[in-house]
C-alpha cells in the first residue's frame, strides 16, 4: 500500500506545515535573545494562555505530568492535603494522573466509571470516598468537559479539594461557557505533541485563579526557590523551556480552528455510524457542548475485528486504554483496591479513530467506510 493511501491516527507534520515560517521565526528570535529557560517567551505565553482560558494565573511547566505533580506538591505544602492522604482518581485514564499522586506522597484511590460513560460521576466518587480522602482528581478524558458542579459540592461538603486534569482538554468548555479548569482549584494542561495544542516536544501548564497557590506552584517548578538559591520547601525542575513557549505562542491562535475541524470530523463520524448504533454494533462518544475532541473513541464488542480491518486498510487507530490503572503493578503498594467492573469492560471495547485537524474529508470518509464494513458484517 502506498504511503499516500495510508491514514495516520495523527500527523503532526501535516498540522504544522502552514506554520513552519512562523515557527522558524520563533526559533530565530530565541537564538537572538539567548534565553532558553523561563524568561520573556514563557511569560508571554503564560499571558496568552491566561487570556485564552480566562484564568488569573497560568504557570508554564515542563509537561502535563509535572503540572499535576507540582500542583499536588503545592497543595500539600499549603496543608490543604496532608501527607499520605487519599486522592480519588479514575482508574480509566492515563497513568500520570495516578503516579503524580504517589510521587507527591499521597495515595491514589481508584474510582470506577459511571455506567456507559468514560468518566466517573458524583455517585461513583461518593461510593469510593474513604475516611482519609482529602482530594478528588477529575479527568476531562478525550477532550470532553466533565460536569463537575455536583462533584464540587461533594468536595466542599467534605472538606476536600478538587483538581482538574485537563491534559486532553484545552479548549473544552463547560455549559456556562467557561474553559475547563475553573471549577477546581487548578486545571492541569499538557502540551504533548498529540494534544489539541501540542508543542514540538513536552510542555504543560497549571491554570488557577488562586494567587497564593499560583505562587507556590511557581516556586515548585524552580526547586522550591522563593529567592534564588534559597529553597523554602521541596520542589523540582519543572520549568517550561523558552523554545517550547515560543512555539506555543505561534500555535495558540490556530487552536480554535483546529477544534472546529475536530468537531466537524466527529459530527461526520457520528452521522455515518448511526446505522451501526441502531443495529447495536457500536456505541459512540457522547456529543456534549464544549467538547474538544482530542480523541474520537468508539465502543464495540467487536473491537479486535475492527482494529484488524483498519490496520489492514492502512488506517491508524489506538486503544485508550487497554487496562485500568487499578491493575497496574506500580500501584500494588497503595493497598487493596475495590473492583472496577465498568472500567474492565470499557478496556475491552474502546478504540480511537483518526480525528486530528489535518485529516481530510476523503480520509475521514474512508475511515468511516472501513469501520462500517467491519462492524456491519
Amino acid at each position: 500500500m502506498s504511503e499516500a493511501a495510508r491514514v495516520a491516527l495523527f500527523d503532526l507534520a501535516r498540522v504544522l506545515a502552514p506554520h513552519r515560517p512562523a515557527l522558524h521565526a520563533a526559533l530565530e528570535r530565541c537564538l537572538d535573545h539567548g534565553t532558553f529557560v523561563l524568561g520573556p517567551e514563557v511569560q508571554a505565553f503564560e499571558r496568552a494562555l491566561q487570556a485564552y482560558t480566562g484564568h488569573n494565573h497560568a504557570i508554564g511547566l515542563a509537561s502535563g505530568t509535572d503540572s499535576l505533580l507540582a500542583t499536588l506538591m503545592a497543595l500539600v505544602q499549603q496543608g490543604r492535603i496532608g501527607a499520605g492522604d487519599d486522592v480519588l482518581v479514575p482508574s480509566f485514564t492515563f497513568i500520570a494522573s495516578a503516579t503524580s499522586i504517589m510521587r507527591a506522597g499521597l495515595r491514589p484511590v481508584f474510582v470506577d466509571l459511571a455506567p456507559d460513560a468514560f468518566t466517573p460521576d458524583v455517585v461513583a466518587f461518593d461510593a469510593a470516598w474513604t475516611p482519609r480522602t482529602r482530594a478528588v482528581l477529575s479527568v476531562h478524558l478525550f477532550g470532553a468537559p466533565q460536569p463537575l458542579a455536583d462533584v464540587a459540592v461533594l468536595c466542599h461538603a467534605r472538606g476536600a479539594v478538587l483538581v482538574e486534569d485537563c491534559a486532553q482538554a484545552i479548549g473544552a468548555r463547560q455549559t456556562d461557557g467557561r474553559h475547563v479548569g475553573h471549577t477546581g482549584v487548578v486545571g492541569a494542561l499538557s502540551f504533548f505533541p498529540a494534544k489539541n495544542l501540542g508543542a514540538l516536544g513536552d510542555g504543560g501548564a497549571a491554570l488557577t485563579d488562586d494567587a497564593e497557590l499560583a505562587a507556590v506552584i511557581r516556586a515548585k517548578r524552580q526547586h522550591g526557590f522563593t529567592v534564588r538559591y534559597q529553597a523554602d520547601h521541596l520542589g523540582g525542575n519543572f520549568r517550561l523551556d523558552a523554545l517550547q513557549a515560543a512555539f506555543l505562542q505561534v500555535l495558540l491562535p490556530a487552536l480554535d480552528g483546529w477544534l472546529a475541524a475536530r468537531t466537524a470530523h466527529a459530527q461526520a463520524y457520528s452521522a455515518a455510524f448511526a446505522p451501526l448504533v441502531r443495529a447495536g454494533r457500536v456505541q459512540l462518544p457522547a456529543v456534549v457542548p464544549g467538547h474538544a475532541w482530542n480523541q474520537y473513541v468508539v465502543r464495540t464488542p467487536l473491537r479486535d475485528r475492527l482494529q484488524q480491518a483498519l490496520t489492514g486498510a492502512g488506517i491508524g487507530s489506538a486503544i485508550y486504554y487497554p487496562s485500568g490503572l487499578h491493575t497496574q503493578p506500580v500501584f500494588s503498594a497503595c493497598g487493596p483496591q475495590g473492583p472496577q467492573p465498568c472500567t474492565a469492560q470499557m478496556c475491552t471495547e474502546v478504540l480511537a479513530l483518526p480525528v486530528y485537524p489535518g485529516l481530510t474529508a476523503t480520509e475521514r470518509d474512508r475511515v468511516a467506510e472501513v469501520t462500517t464494513a467491519a462492524l456491519a458484517a
